[in-house]
């Protein structure tokens, strides 16, 4: 697998204590990543160190272009088109918008849009510039499910690579691997499944189970089915069986 990025080492700290300590992760390409932590875990420093928006030490090499898109980022500019500087977009570009933004949302200014339509706003202008890895703070939380469907196929069909830092468990599942932060450095991480298998460590950290997974497993103590399912057509298949 060819290697995007790579961290080593990364700790923020300040006067008083540790707020990141020592995080070494790497990313590869085409394998999207799921990164959940709860409230102070570290996540959101995470990202601003290595958006340069906190002071770090360790080291951050990147190997392709990094885009990190923070949840709390404003728009400067009045109109949805100013915003995306739409009259200088090329084809290929409005194409990309077209996918993602209405026509009817184009030429509204962006107050009058609603919070789901300014995140695929601030989505799309990330698509824009072409990142080979893109890390979401949370954005994608605010998404209806079909229009995360368009996303995810269109990352995969440019190559772009995912890192979602999210707070809803229920998204882990389009994620081939999982990083979960406590307390300023990684708890767990591995393979999506894996991880969640870890329930009972998962539960003392203060993150739960998507639903059919921990369904799953409680029908599997019960001996009702022998594997963890993740969707409710494979629970129900498994059980009539």
């Amino acid at each position: 697998m060819k290697k995007l990025f790579e961290i080593q080492d990364l700790t923020i700290h300040n006067k008083e204590k540790v707020l990141l300590q020592k995080v070494s992760l790497c990313f590869y390409e085409g394998v999207n990543v799921f990164l959940c932590g709860t409230n102070a875990s570290g996540k959101t420093l995470f990202l601003k160190a290595i958006a340069g928006e906190k002071k770090y030490s360790g080291r951050l090499h990147k190997l392709c272009k990094v885009e990190v898109l923070l949840d709390t980022k404003l728009f400067e500019e009045e109109t949805v088109m100013e915003s995306l500087n739409y009259k200088t977009l090329d084809e290929k570009q409005k194409k990309i918008v077209n996918k993602f933004i209405t026509k009817n949302t184009l030429n509204k200014k962006i107050k009058d849009i609603n919070l789901e339509s300014r995140k695929l706003l601030l989505i799309c202008k990330s698509f824009l510039k072409q990142p080979k890895l893109l890390f979401v703070d949370n954005l994608f939380s605010y998404i209806n499910e079909k229009m995360l469907q368009k996303i995810y196929k269109y990352a995969k069909s440019e190559k772009i690579t995912l890192v979602n830092v999210s707070t809803n468990i229920e998204h882990s599942l389009n994620y081939q691997y999982m990083v979960v932060f406590d307390k300023g450095s990684i708890a767990i991480e591995g393979k999506t499944l894996q991880v969640l298998e870890q329930e009972k460590l998962l539960k003392r950290l203060g993150i739960g189970l998507p639903f059919y997974v921990d369904l799953s497993i409680q029908l599997r103590l019960y001996n009702l089915i022998d594997k963890v399912y993740c969707s409710k057509e494979e629970l129900v298949g498994a059980l009539w069986k």
